[in-house]
This record gives C-alpha cells, structure tokens and sequence, in this order.
C-alpha cells in the first residue's frame, strides 16, 4: 500500500509518497490519528543539526493498529497505540516502538506524548520533594508540562516564567502559582524567590531553549538546589555558571530521555513443576518504579490525562490537516520558530 508522509530538504517541507510493506516478525502497521509538530527539535531537523537532508520529520504520534506481523504479543487490531514514528499517514514499526494507550485517553492530547515524558523525565530527575518551591523557565510545550509535573508532585508555589504572555495565561489556566513575564518584568523572579525567605529556590528548570538563563538559575538556586537542564541549545555557549553552583553545593542535571532505559523486559527463572527452577521463555515488562522508564513515563502521562489530572489542551494552539504540513512547517518552523505556536497539532484523518 502507499502513504504520504512529510520530508524535510533544504528550506522546506514537501508531502511525498511511497510504498510500504505489510508488517514483519514483531512489527504492526499503524494508521494515524494524530501526530505533533515540536518546533524546537524540527527546526533542529530542517537545519541539519540533527542529521543531513532529505529526512523525514515527525516523532510523536497517537495512532491504530490495523495489522500485526507475526509474533507480535502485546498489541492486536484496534489498539490504540503512541509511537515514535514519521510524519505518515500510515506507518510500519516495531511493537516495542508503541506504548498502549489506556482506554479513554483524549488521542489529541496522547499525539504529545513525547514532550510529555520530556517534562516528566525532569522532573523525576530534579527529586522535586512535596512542599518544595520550584521554578519552571520557559513555557513552551515541554516547559509547562514540567510546572504541570510539579504542581501534581506537590511543588508549592510553582512560578514560571516566559516572554509571551498568552504562553502564561495558559500557565494560569493550568495551576501554575506565580506567572512572571520575564521581558516585561526582568526582576520579577528574583522579587519571588525573595519573598519566600528561603535562600533561594531548591528546584529550577530550564525550558528556554537558550543559555542565558541558565546564569539567572545559577544565581537564584538555593544551597544544594538543583539546576535541571531541559532544553538543548545549538549554538550558544554556556554562561559562567561554574562558580554559583560551585560555591553553593549545587546540582546541575542533565535530562535527556535518551539517557534511561526507553523499555526494559525481565528474563525470569520459574519452578514449573520439577526442581530446579528453569528459566521462563518470555520476556515480561518491568514495572517496578525503581526504574522509571520512558515507557512507564509515558503510561503515567496517558493516565494522568484519562483520570483528569493533566490537561495540555490550552497547549495546542494549532491543528493542521496533514495537507497543510507544507505550509505548517513555512509559517512557523523554519527558518525560525514563531512563538505564536505552542504546540502544533497535525489532523490525519480526512
């Protein structure tokens, strides 16, 4: 069968289409519901700081099964599934490549699952404890999902900061305590912190997208705080933060979700009537939360949205037809991101 799928090339995004083979030994064919445009990391795509041109685009998608290759175990015709797949109107990938979603998971707000893990990655390495303050800097997709984090973990105030401010009113819509327009108000973070008597902040996030801040979350961290990474800069250099979080015993954490296990199974030995004990033929999911990986994040993230606990929907700030990528990608990707779009949610169905 064919599909259109999106490709980037020098300066611009076309739909193009090709053929696909039915699913092998351990894969299913995906039909897509919904997929999301991340301006950051496409941008990052369009200007070959990723990998060289043509490539195809896209990494975050809620789809269907619509057929399983052979061997597949956990997931059968119906399903509906996220997976890190291209831009495509229907896709072939591998089972371990899909995380199941539960059954009454809004599928528009599921497309964004991989920013959601992003957020929840950081915070889950920021060992945020209940009733600690905690600032979020920067509140683009992946920024207010991480104060969302916080406020369901117990952070108290959560503050965040930005330089649009429709980007903060969707802040306040969604819990956040203290928003701050950094542009229009360059001490208001330093005036909070202030006021909460503490020395400093003991949690703060980076969600920018530049280095700068990082010297204003370097100064405003408390003793021993943690300073968590979030965003990836091409281009810029570090600010001198080495001496604050030096001279402070401070943490500053790295949260690429490329650094943990994306899925993990377990090997076990199983007495099956006779002794000794022999080992199992199939390989079970690890759910201890010991280990938290990408998989379970974005399970934790499903659910959050089915059960009412998060709700990104004032995040999506446009929807596409698949026919529109081309355009999509002009108006607010490359060659720079527009700061109009939060998150771009592309429409497959016709």
């Amino acid at each position: 069968m064919k599909t259109i799928y999106a490709e980037a090339q020098p300066g611009k995004v076309v739909l193009k289409e090709k053929e696909i083979p039915a699913p092998g030994k351990g894969e299913v064919l995906l039909k897509a519901k919904y997929s999301a445009m991340s301006p950051g990391t496409e941008n990052g795509l369009l200007g070959e700081h990723i990998v060289p041109l043509p490539t195809s685009i896209g990494y975050a998608m809620a789809a269907e099964v619509i057929e399983v290759g052979e061997g597949v175990e956990e997931l059968k015709v119906g399903d509906h599934v996220v997976a890190t797949v291209e831009h495509a109107q229907y896709v072939v990938t591998s089972e371990l490549n899909c995380t199941l979603c539960a059954e009454g998971v809004d599928l528009k707000q599921a497309a964004f699952w991989n920013l959601g893990h992003t957020g929840m990655y950081a915070l889950r390495r920021s060992n945020l404890q209940l009733g600690e303050p905690c600032a979020v800097l920067g509140q683009g997709f992946v920024g207010a999902i991480t104060a969302q984090c916080a406020r369901i973990a117990g952070a108290v105030p959560v503050i965040v900061t930005d330089l649009d401010n429709n980007r903060l009113e969707a802040a306040k819509k969604m819990g956040a305590d203290v928003v701050i327009n950094s542009k229009e108000d360059p001490d208001g973070l330093e005036r909070e912190v202030a006021k909460l008597n503490r020395g400093g902040l003991p949690v703060i996030f980076e969600a920018t997208g530049a280095r700068g801040p990082l010297m204003q979350a370097a100064e405003l961290v408390s003793e021993r705080g943690r300073v968590v990474m979030i965003s990836q800069v091409h281009g810029e250099a570090m600010p001198p933060i080495d001496d604050p979080i030096m001279q402070k015993g401070a943490s500053l954490i790295g949260t690429y979700v490329n650094s943990k296990p994306y899925k993990l199974r377990r090997a076990d030995l199983l007495i099956e009537g006779a002794w000794p004990p022999v080992m199992g033929k199939k390989l079970n999911r690890y759910v201890n939360s010991d280990c938290w990986t990408s998989d379970e994040d974005i399970q934790v993230f499903l659910n959050l949205i089915k059960y009412g606990k998060l709700d990104i929907t004032p995040l999506i700030s446009h929807e596409f037809s698949y026919k529109q990528i081309p355009e999509a990608y002009a108006d607010y990707v490359f060659p720079h991101v527009n700061p109009d779009m939060t998150g771009g949610l592309i429409c497959w169905e016709e």
